[in-house]
């Protein structure tokens, strides 16, 4: 899975960037407006087939860290062929889009986006969560997405999207531990 192939060039080498915020915890750098237009606009097309982009992203992450199927409760030991029929699957991806759905409605109202985030890490933290795994989400985001926008898929837009979820990221971890004060 290493990266994005699209008519036999590289896009996207997962191996050299990385969704992992600065070690220092800084934010990440703001998103311009160019990128806001990119995923409002992309976020649209994709919007017409969210459960198939939430249960692939799902399976992706699965299928690539079987340590993070593991920590669902409902999802241990089942079968890739259970999973994807799983009615528990399709409500977790669905509700994981519609996050992701509310974060592209608040792009101009960051308090309202950096409040939501947060407050979904402080729901996490009574799932025990392992915050690395968050991260995972993402990359396997962009992985599912992807095929959806080929014929506008660029480096602008996985750029974008990158951005979306380091900031996503970014908030639900300060929500995860436990952080009262966030940095704006």
């Amino acid at each position: 899975m290493g990266c994005f192939e699209s008519k036999g060039h590289k896009i996207f080498d997962f191996k050299k960037k990385s969704f992992k915020n600065e070690q220092n915890g800084n934010i990440p750098p703001s998103l311009t407006e160019k990128e806001r237009v990119i995923l409002v606009t992309s976020w649209q097309r994709l919007k017409t087939d969210v459960e198939k982009v939430g249960v692939v992203t799902f399976m992706k992450l699965f299928d690539s860290h079987p340590e993070v199927q593991d920590a669902f409760l409902p999802f241990q030991q089942l079968s890739k062929k259970d999973m994807e029929q799983s009615a528990i699957l399709r409500s977790h991806a669905l509700r994981v889009m519609g996050t992701v759905d509310k974060c592209i409605s608040r792009l101009d109202t960051p308090d309202k986006f950096k409040e939501l985030m947060t407050n979904l890490g402080q729901r996490h933290l009574n799932y025990n969560v392992n915050e690395e795994f968050i991260e995972m989400v993402g990359q396997q985001f962009l992985y599912a997405i992807q095929p959806h926008l080929e014929d506008i898929w660029s480096e602008e837009v996985q750029v974008a999207w990158s951005q979306l979820f380091k900031y996503m990221t970014y908030y639900m971890r300060q929500g995860l531990r436990g952080s009262t004060t966030i940095q704006y």
